[in-house]
């Protein structure tokens, strides 16, 4: 039966879902952050599923394939420094949230340097620039859904965002980080499989990399066949990675949810072993896709391709169940934070308004997918011009609100506006970088005016 597989999997998400709703309470604490309660193996399959979105099997493979294998260097090695931020940045948002009953990220930056104006502007950061982010779920879902059932890809798109909005709305985090931990586990064994049949397909990794090789021998090279992994742009990836991820807020607020130091600790030595594989299939499956004269319209189909043309359908099918289960445990996420954040930075901790703004949000992010995603860009591109860019700028003031007493409300307000005005004029003017991201010299200012502001004030 066509479809049985992908009724399954939302058969579960809805029984996981009925479980969580019936298991929260009616409060907040509850309802937003699960009541401080994730132990160790939750808190990690959400933070990692949160973390691992539609680019771990679209847009990863396809930068791969366009670049080489400079690929992984960039992300395994960025993504696995940026665990120890778990600690860094975690463990303090942990004490903190604790301590003051503190929900938002906005709530503990504003709350801590005494301004309410600061709490705002650095929510209305977080949201605007996690919009793109979630739209490119919405687009995700609707590839996916497109490849395996042929569904229009925007009503695809508009079918997995309103599922997600429906379990979000019902289950709050506890449904959100209950279903990350089945989707963590589908998505890795769907990576591992996909991998597996592709490599048994093309006689093994040796031949499969032969076959690439003498295609292109670029691939196998720093700075690759496009001359794209220079010394700086490695630099910008490892920065921004470091920097920029917990400032994600579906991130940031699931160091509230910890029910110990313990959880965040273990989070922080797990999560680099699973980026070591989990980001290696992805790549060299897309370098192998130039040995086998892989022709795609667009590159963010490359993973797909590869496993519908090397594998039986059932396994092609679970693979994009995979993927599905990687975009939506990072929407869901994305989408109860940035509720969270609305509600009870602008109205308060109320749960009703939450629920409203989420269904708005879903709105707006499948209007993105509308009118805003670039296809020539891809999901990598986008993501790179937009989300990350624009958070980078927060972690400063984040930073300095945690470890730096004379740090300042003017500074921290200074160097966030300083900063998104560099994303801005980057985005719009051709300034020089010096080789860098522009993201990496908005994040320098942003430091530089944080520094002078906090003490001047």
């Amino acid at each position: 039966m066509k479809g049985i597989e992908l009724i399954i999997y939302f058969v579960a998400l809805a029984i996981i879902t009925a479980y969580a709703k019936k298991k929260t309470k009616n409060t907040p604490e509850d309802y937003f952050l699960a009541s401080r309660g994730f132990g160790a193996i939750v808190l990690f399959f959400t933070l990692a599923a949160t973390n691992f979105s539609a680019f771990s099997f679209l847009g990863f493979a396809g930068m791969a394939y366009k670049n080489g294998l400079g690929q992984y260097g960039i992300m395994a090695l960025g993504t696995s420094f940026m665990a120890i931020m778990f600690y860094i940045i975690g463990r303090k948002v942990w004490e903190l949230g604790k301590k003051k009953n503190y929900i938002t990220p906005g709530e503990l930056i504003g709350k801590e340097n005494n301004s309410k104006f600061l709490q705002i502007l650095f929510m209305s950061i977080m949201t605007i620039f996690t919009i793109p982010y979630l739209a490119i779920q919405a687009i995700g879902a609707g590839y996916i859904l497109n490849s395996i059932y042929s569904i229009d890809l925007k009503l695809g798109a508009i079918i997995v965002m309103i599922t997600i909005c429906l379990y979000v709305i019902f289950g709050g985090m506890k449904a959100s980080g209950w279903t990350d931990v089945l989707q963590g586990l589908i998505m890795i064994f769907a990576m591992l499989i996909a991998f597996i049949t592709v490599v048994i397909s093309l006689g093994g990794i040796e031949k499969a990399s032969m076959m690439a090789y003498e295609a292109k021998p670029s691939l196998f090279s720093r700075p690759g066949p496009n001359n794209y992994y220079t010394i700086q742009i490695w630099l910008s990836f490892l920065i921004l990675w470091i920097f920029c991820d917990p400032m994600f807020p579906q991130l940031f607020t699931r160091f509230y949810t910890a029910k110990s130091e313990k959880s965040l600790m273990a989070s922080m030595y797990l999560y680099p072993l699973l980026i070591s594989f989990f980001f290696l299939f992805p790549v060299l499956i897309g370098v192998w896709a130039n040995g086998v004269n892989m022709e795609v319209s667009n590159i963010d189909s490359i993973l797909p391709e590869m496993v519908k043309k090397f594998s039986p359908r059932p396994i092609y099918s679970f693979v994009m169940i995979g993927a599905l289960a990687a975009l939506m445990s990072t929407a869901d996420s994305q989408l109860l934070a940035l509720s969270t954040m609305l509600s009870c930075d602008i109205f308060g901790k109320k749960i009703g308004y939450s629920k409203l703004i989420t269904i708005l949000l879903t709105i707006f992010a499948l209007i993105f997918v509308v009118f805003g995603y670039d296809a020539k860009v891809g999901i990598m591109g986008t993501l790179v011009k937009t989300t990350f860019s624009g958070l980078v700028v927060l972690f400063p003031a984040t930073f300095a609100t945690l470890y730096w007493k004379k740090v300042t409300k003017w500074g921290c307000i200074a160097s966030i506006l300083a900063g998104e005005a560099m994303v801005f004029l980057y985005a719009f003017y051709e300034l020089p970088a010096f080789g860098f991201l522009p993201a990496i010299i908005a994040l320098i200012s942003s430091f530089k005016i944080l520094i002078a502001i906090s003490l001047i004030t």
